[in-house]
């Protein structure tokens, strides 16, 4: 038996250790260079202080960052600047490196191909979770080295970045789980997303009414240890107990249930499809519905998340203007500001969307689907014009709903609706750049399709100089390498009509590169 897992451990190993090491090193070269520019801007104790009188008046911020105890110190800046991005980077590594080891591997056949041998059932699921768990570790391990040599307290170093390492594992084992219950990879990705999500709404409801709220979050377990604060080892307990039930879970349940079946199946669909799913366009909303209704929702509690703490966040910016300033908001237009830094939120959020709606057309090509499909008489323009005009209305409806739910809260916690025009209108602006994200996307799937993690790392990098760039004051030359820096922060900032056209051209110039790539290439390329 230990034979076995050691056996399944190094095939996972194996099969997605270029993916490994690039969650990694991204994900801790990240941390550490955030922790080291913050200390290189917080370098004396008054500019400490100054940052933690700010940040700390009224409530509002905390549902963005987090409650963060000791925030009077070097490493309580650190966690708040790094909170809103931890809340998400540190969930989806435990998702990303399980979900690919379980449920696509059977999705694709290779499991059932590797338990004719002596590999037993439950296996698989325990040598994934083994394998993200060392993985996690790593990175922790490497974040506490950097946290301790920016001048960090190293035992301050190892609670803080164990805290977060328990939050991944926690969201690795429940992607374990889900990937027992459902039966598509892409429903693993879309419910942990929603769980994310709704433990991150949770957690700032909790945080923003100083309620006990925030203990039903998991991240609001990680905010509980408090390494800045009264360091409370014990509450690292917490997530990795549940981590392990929910792993001991999904480990039971693979060892009990078939090959390719799951336990939560949907109802089964009409015995005759409809004219629209014997369409491509059809067959494309079908596949492409998860993750659409899942990163909608997840936009949707953003937007009204926010805009429903709209008038604390003006109040706390009208007690201390230095509030505003540290949030980057200038030129005495609070309001316009909430809406510039919400609007950017939701324009990274978008972009996510994307990278994953398309990344699907990877593992469709991977699995051996797309080959049967194009067997036919669907050309491959058809095919790939489908599925990225589905995804690209799926982008259009996220922007546009999330925006519109933004203007509603926003109106009704300032009392006035005068500016919903405005608010949807820097919705809209954000549409170019995250059309840069679809370009890369697809023309890495048409050029280089086993490169497509690349277009995840462009993600990562752009999300980090979009959140933290500025703040950091890094180089222009860094900051233009964003798409996003190059709208304008409206409706704060002023847009250029020519930087957007810009932008829509490089968007359609990259499509078209990937429409003509994949015409050319080999179905399927390995």
């Amino acid at each position: 038996m230990n034979a076995g897992l050691g056996t399944m451990v190094g095939i996972v190993w194996r099969t997605r250790r270029r993916g490994i090491a690039v969650w990694v090193v991204a994900l801790a070269a990240s941390m550490v260079g955030t922790a080291a520019s913050i200390a290189g801007l917080y370098d004396t104790p008054a500019k400490i202080h100054s940052y933690a009188e700010a940040v700390t008046s009224g409530s509002a911020l905390a549902a963005i960052n987090g409650h963060v105890e000791g925030i009077d110190s070097l490493g309580g800046v650190i966690q708040d600047e790094f909170g809103f991005l931890a809340s998400f980077l540190l969930p989806l590594l435990g998702i990303g490196l399980v979900a690919g080891s379980t449920r696509r591997e059977e999705e694709s056949g290779r499991l059932e191909t590797i338990l004719g041998g002596r590999i037993a059932r439950h296996q698989p699921v325990l040598a994934a979770l083994a394998v993200a768990t060392a993985a996690i570790v790593a990175t922790s391990a490497m974040f506490a080295a950097g946290l301790d040599v920016v001048g960090v307290p190293v035992s301050r170093a190892i609670l803080y970045s164990a805290s977060l390492g328990g939050i991944a594992f926690l969201f690795a084992a429940y992607a374990a789980l889900m990937a027992q219950l459902v039966l598509h990879a892409r429903g693993v990705y879309t419910w942990s997303l929603i769980m994310l999500t709704v433990a991150y709404v949770v957690r700032g409801i909790g945080d923003t009414t100083k309620s006990w709220l925030t203990w039903l979050s998991p991240l609001g377990w990680a905010e509980k240890a408090a390494p800045f604060g009264d360091q409370r080892w014990w509450a690292l307990a917490v997530p990795i107990v549940v981590g392990a039930a929910l792993g001991g879970a999904a480990v039971w349940l693979a060892a009990r249930r078939d090959i390719g079946s799951v336990l939560w199946r949907r109802a089964a669909g009409s015995a005759r499809s409809t004219s629209l799913h014997r369409q491509p366009i059809g067959f494309a909303i079908w596949i492409h519905r998860p993750a659409m209704i899942g990163w909608l929702a997840g936009g949707v509690l953003l937007t009204a998340m926010m805009g429903s703490l709209a008038q604390q966040l003006l109040d706390a910016m009208a007690g201390n203007p230095a509030l505003a300033e540290a949030m980057g908001i200038q030129d005495g237009r609070p309001l316009d500001g909430f809406v510039a830094v919400t609007q950017l939120y939701l324009a990274v959020l978008a972009g996510g969307y994307v990278v994953q709606a398309l990344g699907t057309l990877r593992t469709e090509e991977a699995e051996g689907r797309l080959e049967a499909r194009l067997a036919g008489t669907l050309s491959r323009t058809r095919w790939l014009a489908a599925h990225a005009g589905v995804v690209l209305a799926g982008l259009v409806l996220i922007v546009v709903a999330s925006s519109s739910v933004l203007a509603l809260s926003t109106a009704w916690s300032v009392g006035s609706n005068d500016d919903a025009g405005v608010v949807m209108t820097a919705g809209l602006d954000y549409l170019p750049a995250e059309l840069v994200f679809a370009g890369l996307a697809l023309a890495l799937f048409g050029l280089w399709p086993r490169g497509f993690g690349l277009t995840w790392a462009a993600y990562a990098v752009v999300t980090f100089i979009a959140f933290l760039g500025p703040g950091l004051k890094l180089a222009r030359s860094v900051l233009d390498l964003a798409p996003t820096t190059h709208v304008g922060n409206p409706p704060l900032g002023t847009v250029d009509p020519g930087s957007l056209t810009a932008l829509a051209g490089v968007a359609i110039a990259l499509l078209l590169v990937g429409f003509i790539a994949f015409n050319r290439r080999d179905v399927p390329r390995a």
